[in-house]
């Protein structure tokens, strides 16, 4: 794991963190006053595809710039940088206001990292044959279904001017009356389908999973539409958990009374759509 450190100083400005995939919802507002967002990232992460960013929970030792702005809705976004170390040195931008997912980021050149990172996990390491579960996890549906937008966005950029056919299940479900809207129905249509770590697919199109930790695509032939590893895994893994013949639980899915269930539908986001088929044409 890696600690952030002020260039300036060296003193450490955030806790021990360890490397995940960018989010696909960073730059997508959710919620209002009175429904506030939560960290953008997981306790204990970073993401460096970009600048970094890293959860407000896991920072240290900043306090607000003498710039700290006035006049927000209900918390700050900016200017950039709003956060200071404590040798004075600005560094960084903390987001909370609402709408916006909660995050520090850092700006570009005021820190350098501390320690060694975690080795890059293989592919295998991870668990890609579990349906997602709800198990509870209210912003679950919210955070994947921009990811869902976002995806289809590439999609369509992907196939250019011609219609799409997605495969039959989760994936045509998700995606097929939106690809109809954006590019109706004509001959011939590329098909689409989801390929990844032990599936393959015969398809124009391929929805490959991007790595947890470093973001990099799934690594097969053809033309390929890399999308967050967690979204693939709803889309890949249609089938429920199989209950158990007689009493007792197993791990990790019987933990619960009731026993978690996967979510049947996910609510694709338009408009993250929308916005990433603008941020395209740029």
């Amino acid at each position: 794991m890696v600690v952030f450190e002020c260039v300036a100083c060296g003193a450490a400005v955030t806790v021990a963190l360890r490397q995940v995939d960018r989010p696909d919802h960073e730059h997508y507002e959710w919620a209002n006053s009175t429904d506030f967002t939560p960290s953008l990232l997981p306790p204990g992460t970073y993401a460096a595809q970009g600048d970094l960013l890293v959860g407000p929970g896991d920072v240290r030792g900043l306090s607000w710039s003498d710039e700290r702005p006035d006049g927000w809705c209900c918390g700050v976004d900016g200017p950039d940088p709003n956060l200071s170390c404590a040798c004075g040195q600005p560094v960084a931008t903390r987001v909370d206001d609402c709408s916006r997912w909660q995050v520090v980021r850092f700006a570009p050149g005021t820190v350098r990292t501390a320690g060694e990172p975690d080795p890059v996990r293989p592919w295998e390491a991870f668990d890609w044959d579990s349906a997602p579960l709800t198990d509870g996890e209210l912003w679950w549906p919210r955070r994947v279904g921009i990811a869902a937008g976002v995806a289809l966005a590439r999609v369509l950029v992907a196939a250019g001017d011609a219609p799409v056919l997605a495969a039959d299940g989760p994936v045509s479900d998700l995606f097929q009356r939106d690809l109809d809207a954006w590019r109706p129905p004509g001959p011939p249509p590329l098909t689409l389908a989801p390929a990844g770590p032990g599936r393959t697919a015969d398809a124009d199109l391929l929805l490959v999973p991007r790595h947890p930790q470093t973001g990099e695509a799934w690594p097969v032939p053809g033309k390929t539409v890399p999308i967050s590893a967690e979204l693939w895994l709803w889309l890949a893994n249609d089938a429920p958990p199989p209950l158990p013949r007689t009493g007792g639980q197993w791990e990790p899915y019987f933990r619960h009374d009731p026993l978690p269930c996967r979510p049947r539908e996910l609510w694709l986001d338009s408009g993250a759509a929308r916005r990433e088929m603008s941020r395209s044409r740029k």
